[in-house]
């Protein structure tokens, strides 16, 4: 199976500790084809800063929806893992846990529309964002939106019903670092790659 994980930096694998880009078999993409073995071809496609809704200032063009058809294009999908949300949920977006969701639901039928059908269309399997720390780095840019965070967790789950997809509710599986705020520790790389395996069942 050719399994397609699109997300941010979390999918990247960004380190909490230095801020480099942790070895593959300490980020949950590199993890799970470890864990799936040599049959399965898991393609890493995670990009730091990596948004559903707004391009962020000054970093370019980051829109999933832009970035996600070259990969449709390239690879026949049998599974989609999408992890995003995160960074639309930075204070100076100011979009409400709706509008974030509306940006994964458009992602969704982009991806249908892509294949035209959903009998064609591979599976896919939604990430919801995990809890968000405004601490550090991250004081100003996530300030106030803890409980917006966990209010996106229904909407996801809504969108990821409404569109067929599989849905693993990340909020209460996986804790970013405490200190840093955002991104994950390898322990919780981990978890998230045993998750995504067991719901895969392959």
């Amino acid at each position: 199976m050719n399994i397609l994980c699109f997300g941010d930096s979390n999918t990247y694998g960004i380190s909490p500790v230095d801020g480099k880009r942790l070895p593959a078999h300490e980020r949950w993409p590199g993890i799970l084809a470890e864990l799936l073995g040599s049959e399965h071809l898991v393609i890493e496609a995670g990009q730091p800063n990596r948004t559903l809704v707004n391009n962020p200032p000054f970093s370019g063009d980051k829109s999933g929806l832009k970035y996600l058809k070259p990969y449709l294009e390239a690879y026949q999908l049998d599974i989609i893992i999408i992890q995003l949300g995160t960074n639309d949920l930075k204070a100076r977006f100011e979009l409400t846990a709706k509008q974030i969701a509306d940006g994964l639901d458009k992602l969704l039928l982009e991806i249908a529309c892509f294949y035209g059908s959903n009998n064609t269309r591979p599976k896919i399997v939604i990430l919801s964002p995990t809890k968000v720390f405004a601490v550090g780095q991250y004081q100003t840019i996530y300030k106030g939106v803890e409980k917006k965070a966990q209010l996106l967790i229904t909407y996801y789950a809504g969108v990821a019903q409404h569109q067929l997809c599989e849905f693993i509710d990340c909020y209460p599986l996986i804790e970013p670092c405490a200190k840093e705020g955002i991104h994950f520790h390898p322990c919780a790389h981990q978890k998230l790659a045993s998750k995504v395996k067991k719901l895969l069942a392959i």
